[in-house]
């Protein structure tokens, strides 16, 4: 494609920058627009019961005659689990992904897979859509059907790494394609996204088939004893290797936890996933503990998953004990290792042999180390660079290791959510922020998510107060006894006493001359917290109920 050095790329933050998960980039040239991934934020302690954090894309809504579609670099929740939440807005967008990738998205989106415009496309496919040409190039990661983007555009052409490893023996024989890369960089990039996850780690990252290895030890090692095997549903090159030691030391697999079901039926279907003939068994009946491996969800310590049930003694159909050696083959997300090691505990309490990645190479990462990421750096040689996939820290050093591979500093940019920059061969322009955020959901999407977080946090802090009395309108005074109803309070009776006398005193000083029963309600609660405010330092939430008499 010619290079019209008019023009401009406009680029567009609305998640993964400065963060870990989330992610979604808009990129703009002239009329066209598209999106590239659309996920949702990692869950932690802190989320309160929040079903999922996604990005605000009110930027998308106010350009959606643009969007010439969006473009999925792999099947992972932090890049295409926020579509289902918009999917009533997007179902007209074409939405390209491989075949894994748009497998997994249909699981999510159940019964409304059918109001989107899904198109599957193949490793080193070109689509098509508006002024863009985008290119799909095979990158190794920790599951199937993970591909860069080469994005040509009048103004120049764009490289998103998306997520990737070099793994020089990857389990399905396909590598990084750094030929195809090293080609694309000598043509010229004007620039790239590169993830920075691992950016912090020396070296080069592991190669997944050392796990297998790994695990095929543990196999060895433990012949009498029945395998429990948890790892990432989406984690589809870990599986398959079970699924191969299974038929070569002669057990049956027993999948338990629906996500991983739909996982291996995903891509098994697709072709990701080999299951050898006969391994897989509904249920572990009357095998012995030799004869069996059990497949779970549950390696981060997820509440409602199979091995959180299995270490509570909760599943129905498998009692852990001393016959089991379990096997948590990933790494805690960070803020989940509390939840991971709380399931350890009971899993040795329950009297099985427990390993996981602290003691075993039982895991490896998915994301490049310092030195793959210098060599991709190296390929693309881009005119500018901007460090995506990360918390600031990440973003940071990222850029410190663009530096010393020659790529001047001034051709460098961290960008934050809702930063929009404009790109071309005359230099780089930071454009008027555009709308971004979180969104939060706990079953629909929150209009005032924030809110409702910090009355959760409120709540585990400070607990909660409620103040019921009953008001006589004409008469202007309280017309029975004051009630207090607290919970998560600490209060003795003399709290409880200035408690009464605040509410009184807030009635008395009320004009019900112009007060309605609502006006009295804020003019009780003020002085409730008024009275927090001056004998605490902080106060929970107060709920005033007044009613008329």
């Amino acid at each position: 494609m010619a290079k019209n050095n008019n023009q401009q790329i406009k680029v567009s933050f609305l998640g993964g920058v400065g963060e870990i998960g989330k992610n979604m980039n808009v990129i703009e040239c002239g009329d066209d627009m598209i999106i590239v991934d659309f996920g949702v934020a990692f869950l932690n302690n802190d989320s309160f019961g929040i079903d999922g954090v996604i990005p605000d894309i009110a930027y998308v809504r106010q350009n959606i005659k643009k969007l010439r579609g969006i473009f999925l670099t792999h099947g992972h929740e932090d890049h295409i689990g926020a579509i289902p939440y918009y999917i009533d807005e997007l179902k007209s967008v074409p939405i390209y992904g491989t075949a894994l990738t748009l497998g997994i998205l249909k699981r999510k989106l159940e019964h409304n897979a059918y109001k989107c415009n899904l198109k599957t496309v193949a490793e080193g496919d070109t689509v098509s859509a508006g002024c863009f040409k985008v290119e799909f190039i095979k990158v190794c990661h920790s599951m199937s059907g993970a591909c860069a983007l080469s994005i040509s555009t009048p103004a120049g052409r764009v490289f998103v790494t998306g997520d990737f490893k070099m793994d020089n023996t990857p389990i399905d024989k396909k590598k990084t394609n750094t030929s195809r890369i090293a080609k694309i960089g000598a043509e010229g990039v004007l620039l790239m996204l590169g993830e920075s996850t691992n950016v912090e780690r020396p070296g080069s990252s592991t190669s997944e088939k050392v796990v297998g290895q790994n695990l095929e030890k543990i196999f060895k090692n433990n012949p009498q004893k029945r395998l429990v095997l948890a790892c990432f549903a989406s984690s589809n090159y870990r599986v398959q290797q079970i699924l191969w030691l299974a038929k070569k030391f002669g057990r049956k697999v027993v999948i338990v936890g629906k996500s991983m079901k739909s996982i291996v039926d995903v891509a098994s279907g697709c072709g990701a996933l080999e299951i050898p003939k006969g391994t897989i068994v509904e249920s572990v009946g009357k095998l012995l503990p030799s004869e069996t491996v059990v497949l779970a969800t549950g390696s981060q310590g997820e509440p409602l998953s199979a091995l959180k049930k299995l270490s509570k003694g909760e599943f129905n159909k498998i009692d852990i004990g001393e016959d089991d050696v379990v096997v948590l083959s990933s790494s805690p997300i960070p803020g989940n290792e509390k939840a991971v090691y709380d399931v350890i505990n009971d899993l040795f309490k329950k009297g099985a042999k427990v390993v996981y990645d602290a003691m075993n190479d039982i895991h490896v990462s998915g994301h490049a180390y310092q030195d793959e990421l210098g060599l991709m750096l190296t390929l693309v040689h881009p005119k500018y660079f901007f460090p995506v996939h990360g918390e600031y820290r990440h973003q940071f050093r990222h850029a410190e290791l663009a530096k010393s591979l020659g790529i001047s500093k001034r051709n460098i940019i961290i960008a934050d959510i809702g930063d929009s920059y404009g790109v071309s061969e005359k230099g780089i322009r930071q454009h008027a922020s555009v709308p971004s955020g979180n969104v939060y959901v706990d079953e629909v999407m929150l209009e005032d998510g924030e809110r409702v977080l910090e009355d959760r946090r409120s709540l585990a802090e400070y607990g909660i107060l409620i103040v019921i009395c009953a008001v006589d309108m004409d008469a202007g005074k309280i017309a029975s006894d004051v009630d207090i109803v607290a919970r998560g309070v600490g209060l003795s009776d003399d709290d409880r006493n200035a408690i009464i006398n605040s509410v009184y005193d807030s009635i008395i000083s009320t004009d019900f001359d112009r007060a309605d029963v609502n006006d009295v309600a804020k003019n009780v609660k003020r002085g409730v917290r008024k009275l927090f405010a001056r004998e605490r330092s902080s106060f929970p939430i107060i709920i005033p109920i007044v009613v008329e008499a």
